[in-house]
């Protein structure tokens, strides 16, 4: 039984704070250090509550079961506040599936499909922009990509001012996520506050321009899809889902640093991914089919997503108290899924640190040594709390990838210091990853 159980190992911190200092710093790895100090479970105390950190596969199967981790009042409030609130990540029961389904609408194969040829289109000019500018900060151009393509064909919002003041606000919601939430003038969480206000104006002004015409976008699937029930979604629903979805985008432009880096460290992978895009998709607009046939792309994404720093917890509060791996994790308490660790577990994965995408393949698969060995985009059933991108997000990083490799180089100049700033959501390289982009031939 729990109450039978020592809490898990670990120590309070420092008082009031914690460990909160560790995790704003560098929380990949302060969840890495403890959990090869403590063990997959440790305790610890984060925003000032007792919190209990989980790692490992079978701590992605604990975090996905609603009968001992629910959502609702997990994030610290800070937290919650600069995700708009009570968005997806937040929901549990009815209220979760409710909203999950009239989100997933702008996610259906239909729309997927929909979405490809621009994301291929604006890629493609994104690369042609590049290899003509001479040395560029490639992370800044990655995160105008990213934003670009969400904002294109989920929220319908073209190029202009307005999705310049987007594109300008949402560092500063980002920095507010990894600070101290103190709420005085001229802070960092003050100006995200002010920043997010800013993001959701334009959304809801977005949102009643698609109610009355609406388009080819998710934003205008969203709002024509209604609940089991017949329930449309709400302005303040939707308000906050369209900032859910930018904000978990922010994958994409991580992932693409990832490729770069890993790439021209790894010439082999680069020549195999080459030839076959070269094969299979000569003219950079593959459908999906054709896509999820490629084998050498298939496996250079996977492990491209499962090496690439994003998120370092997700947040979830202990519905009861409830056993694992041996300790009490006691009601109420704040739980913590370090997910990428799952990712770096040698249990599952031979020499997890090293980019080898062939761990992939058919005859090794080594994503499929247990149930959650892979959870990029979450665990568990799109109808859970897995993210409502989790097809979009790899189909966008698949044209990027093609894109690259069958046209394109990339010169990371030298000397330049790759290391990461881990205090940043995602973490952002010190110098931008500087580098000349030509265009092949």
């Amino acid at each position: 039984m729990a109450e039978n159980a020592p809490l898990p190992p670990g120590v309070p911190g420092l008082p009031l704070l914690g460990g909160t200092l560790g995790l704003l710093k560098n929380g990949f790895a302060f969840v890495e250090d403890g959990a090869k100090k403590h063990g997959p479970v440790f305790r610890t105390k984060l925003f000032g509550r007792p919190t209990v950190v989980v790692t490992g596969p079978d701590a992605s199967g604990l975090f996905i079961d609603s009968g001992r981790v629910q959502r609702s009042g997990a994030m610290p409030p800070h937290i919650q506040t600069l995700m708009g609130g009570e968005s997806l990540p937040l929901l549990d029961g009815d209220a979760h599936r409710d909203r999950k389904q009239l989100v997933m609408a702008a996610f259906t194969e239909d729309a997927l499909a929909s979405y490809l040829p621009v994301l291929q289109r604006l890629v493609a000019e994104a690369f042609d922009r590049w290899s003509g500018a001479g040395e560029l900060r490639l992370f800044d151009e990655f995160k105008r990509l990213t934003i670009e393509t969400i904002c294109l064909t989920v929220l319908g919002l073209t190029p202009g001012p307005v999705l310049d003041r987007v594109l300008a606000d949402y560092p500063l919601v980002l920095g507010g996520l990894a600070s101290l939430p103190i709420p005085l003038p001229g802070t960092t969480f003050t100006r995200a506050k002010a920043a997010l206000g800013r993001i959701l104006s334009e959304y809801e002004t977005l949102i009643r321009e698609r109610q009355v015409t609406p388009k080819d976008d998710g934003l205008s699937r969203i709002l024509a899809a209604r609940t089991s029930a017949g329930r449309a979604i709400t302005m303040e629903e939707a308000k906050m889902e369209l900032h859910h979805i930018v904000v978990a985008g922010f994958i994409e432009w991580a992932w693409f640093l990832t490729a770069i880096l890993e790439l021209s460290k790894h010439p082999d992978v680069h020549k195999r991914l080459s030839h076959e895009i070269q094969a299979r998709a000569a003219d950079g607009r593959p459908d999906r089919a054709t896509l999820g046939h490629m084998h050498e792309l298939q496996m250079t994404s996977m492990e491209i997503r499962r090496l690439s720093p994003v998120v370092h917890v997700f947040f979830g509060k202990a519905r009861e108290s409830f056993e694992f791996k041996g300790f009490t994790v006691p009601k109420d308490w704040m739980v913590l899924w370090g997910h990428r660790t799952t990712h770096l577990d040698s249990g599952v994965y031979s020499d997890p640190e090293a980019f080898d995408p062939r761990r992939f393949s058919p005859q090794r698969a080594e994503h499929r040594r247990h149930e959650h060995a892979f959870v990029p985009n979450g665990a568990g059933p799109v109808t859970g709390h897995k993210c409502a991108g989790y097809e979009f997000a790899p189909m966008l990083l698949q044209v990027f990838l093609v894109e690259l490799c069958r046209s394109h180089e990339v010169a990371i100049s030298r000397p330049q210091d790759l290391s990461f700033d881990w205090s940043r959501i995602p973490p952002e390289p010190r110098e931008g990853l500087r580098a000349v982009v030509t265009r092949r031939g």
